[in-house]
């Protein structure tokens, strides 16, 4: 009897063990197909469009929500030109819309701009804007601004033939 009930109780848990062990995943034998698999989300799945024409990457400045100095923001155009600064300028509030460029032209890392028009307000923060989006793009040592072929001026800030505008490296807060 003995005998019986050590061979039940063995018997027992062999099965008891065969059904605690972990099983292996079966493993699938025929790849996936590629328009079913799912993306990552990642890097790998951004996949320029060969197609596409390049971009230029630039730097755009505009003016703080509490005024007090510049964000930078990082944009891209599809051609670097004056115009398509004075666009990203006026799209990023720093200048009003219908602004154009009456005319840029730069040497010797020397530019000047002629704009249509500069808001009147916040007067130091918007020539700095102008003035840091310039310089950085086209890789200038200094700006000079004219509004309809004159100086730059208005209440509190005149521009003289002598006078241009500098990068900024204080941009965050201008006083």
């Amino acid at each position: 009897m003995k005998r019986i009930i050590l061979f039940l109780m063995s018997a027992m848990l062999m099965v008891f063990l065969a059904a605690c062990t972990p099983t292996q995943p079966k493993m699938e034998t025929t790849p996936p197909d590629p328009q079913v698999m799912a993306s990552t989300g990642g890097a790998s799945d951004k996949v320029p469009d060969p197609n596409a024409e390049p971009m230029e990457i630039i730097s755009v400045y505009s003016m703080n929500d509490d005024k007090t100095g510049l964000n930078q923001a990082m944009d891209a155009v599809d051609k670097l030109t004056a115009e398509s600064l004075v666009s990203k300028l006026i799209e990023y509030g720093a200048l009003e819309e219908g602004t154009t460029v009456l005319k840029y032209e730069s040497a010797d890392g020397v530019g000047t701009l002629d704009l249509s028009a500069v808001p009147k307000s916040d007067d130091k923060l918007i020539i700095t804007a102008i003035g840091n989006t310039f310089v950085e793009n086209f890789e200038l040592s200094k700006l000079k601004l004219l509004v309809n072929g004159k100086n730059y001026s208005n209440d509190s800030i005149k521009l003289g033939d002598n006078d241009y505008l500098e990068y900024e490296k204080d941009y965050k807060e201008i006083k």
